[in-house]
This record gives C-alpha cells, sequence and structure tokens, in this order.
C-alpha cells in the first residue's frame, strides 16, 4: 500500500507567527512595567550584568516612591499614641535593604569583571605579574 503525504491545512505566514516571543526584550518583565521602565531596559543587552542591575534599580526605585518615610502614629492599647510602624511598611523596608545589598553585589561583580582602571585592577595585574616571575613565565 503506497503512502499519501498529508498536505497541511493551514499555510505558514511570512514574518513572525503568533505567539513568537523571540524579539521580546525582557521575557516577563515587559508586562510588569509601565512604558517609562521598558525604556530605561530597553539600552542594555538582556542576559548581561549591566541588564540586572538597571533592572534591579527600577524595581528599587518603584518600591521607593511607594514607601511613606512620613512618621505615622497609632494608639496603643493604653490610647496614648505611639509611632511604631506597621508590619507592611518594615517589610518594604527590608526589601529595599536586600534589594541594596544585591545592588551593592552586582555593582562590586561588574567592576571586578570589566574594571574601572582603579585599585582593584591595579593590584590584581600586580598580583599576576609577581605570579608570574615566581614561576619564571
Amino acid at each position: 500500500m503506497p503512502r499519501t503525504k498529508k498536505k497541511k491545512t493551514t499555510a505558514r505566514k511570512p514574518g513572525a507567527q503568533p505567539g513568537n516571543k523571540n524579539a521580546e526584550k525582557h521575557g516577563f518583565y515587559s508586562s510588569r512595567f509601565e512604558a517609562e521602565e521598558v525604556k530605561r531596559l530597553e539600552g542594555t543587552e538582556r542576559h548581561s550584568i549591566e541588564s540586572e542591575i538597571d533592572l534591579l534599580r527600577v524595581c528599587m526605585d518603584r518600591l521607593t516612591e511607594q514607601l511613606d518615610f512620613s512618621i505615622v502614629y497609632f494608639q496603643n492599647k493604653d490610647g496614648a499614641d505611639t509611632n511604631s510602624r506597621d508590619d507592611h511598611y518594615l517589610k518594604q523596608l527590608n526589601t529595599l535593604t536586600l534589594m541594596t545589598q544585591s545592588l551593592a553585589t552586582l555593582e562590586r561583580t561588574h567592576c571586578l569583571i570589566k574594571g574601572k582602571g582603579g585599585a582593584v585592577e591595579k593590584s590584581i595585574t600586580e598580583a599576576l605579574e609577581e605570579l608570574r616571575l615566581e614561576m619564571g613565565l
């Protein structure tokens, strides 16, 4: 019994097909950011330390805008005013602190990888030179 070829019922259209996400700049990030924030993120390569630094800064800016740094007074069970903050504010502040630490780590890593021509690069170069001389290379 000879084989018969089945013809495709739907023809492929030229260009990107529906659902194709190859041209998306920041994947799931882009749908969660406002136009101005996406603009800030467009200038960097997608899989780079610089793009992660930019992304973290956008998130930090957004969180900082949400924080209310003014003193909030609550009444304790005795009816006296106290300026202790609510749990949500403290969690936001903690998140901002963690983001700041992450940013510092990324910046330090970026500096070590790319170098800034400063003391770190000079120290590494000197250490490598000493090692080269010790090994007789």
